[in-house]
Order: C-alpha cells, then structure tokens, then sequence
C-alpha cells in the first residue's frame, strides 16, 4: 500500500522527541524499499525552509537526505493546485491542503503524520506515527 510522508515525519526523524523513533521506522523501511512511501515537492521545500532557518536546531543535511530516500517526488501539477484551493479543511493551512490533495489525486488514502488537522478529510486517513499499531499495519501492508 502507497502512503504519502508529511514534513513533520522527516523533521521529527532527526528531532530529539518521542517522535523521533518511530518517525525513523518509517522512513528506513522507504528507503530499503520495504515500504512504499511517497511525498512531494512542497513537502521537501517544508523541510529545507526549516532546515535552512535553522528554527529547530541544526538540520543540516536533513533535505538532501530524504529527498534521496523518496525520490522520484509526486508532482504537484495545476490540477492539484486547483483541487487544494477547493478542499474543505479548515484545520490545515495552504500548504497542508497541497499535501491532502497530491494524495486524493494520486489515490493515496492515508497520510503519515503528527498533525490532527488532516483528521475528518473525505477519502484520507492520518496514521500518527505514534500509534504502533497503525505504523505496524502500515508497514507490513507495503
């Protein structure tokens, strides 16, 4: 099963929290190929802003290194661009609602990430990386 990777996963994977090791469960199971997990460009630019602002700590390294994990990216075309602007989603901001729709567009049904915002959006479900079972089921469903 193809989920999509939200920012916060990669940040989170190189962030001291209680995050930080189930996010990297995540992302290593992508990057050997065991899963098949998918992002985007407008996720990779939320991860290089953060990198280079330097506003979480030193990153460095962190973009290049998950863009290498998660190529190729999903595009974000007009028509994803179009169907953002129409998403009903109050609780996620512009870019969030960039992210909702590259999945619906792309059939991807299930959202890896720590923001509750994508919680209520028809046709996409949010798997907290947190919640074991649901990375577990995940995982072994890819």
């Amino acid at each position: 099963m193809t989920f999509f990777i939200d920012a916060n996963i990669f940040v989170y994977s190189a962030s001291a929290s209680r995050y930080r090791s189930p996010c990297l469960e995540i992302l290593r199971a992508i990057a050997s190929g065991t899963a098949d997990g998918k992002t985007s460009p407008a996720v990779m630019e939320e991860v290089w802003f953060l990198e280079l602002s330097a506003k979480l700590g030193d990153l460095r390294g962190l973009t290049r290194r998950s863009y290498s994990a998660m190529t190729p990216l999903l595009p974000v075309t007009d028509e994803i661009f179009l169907a953002a602007l129409s998403l009903r989603a109050p609780n996620l901001g512009a870019n969030d609602r960039v992210h909702a729709a590259t999945c619906l567009r792309n059939g991807i049904s299930t959202i890896v990430s720590a923001d509750s915002g994508f919680d209520g959006i028809t046709g996409l479900r949010r798997a907290d990386p947190l919640d074991e079972r649901a990375r577990k089921s995940l995982l072994a469903s890819s």
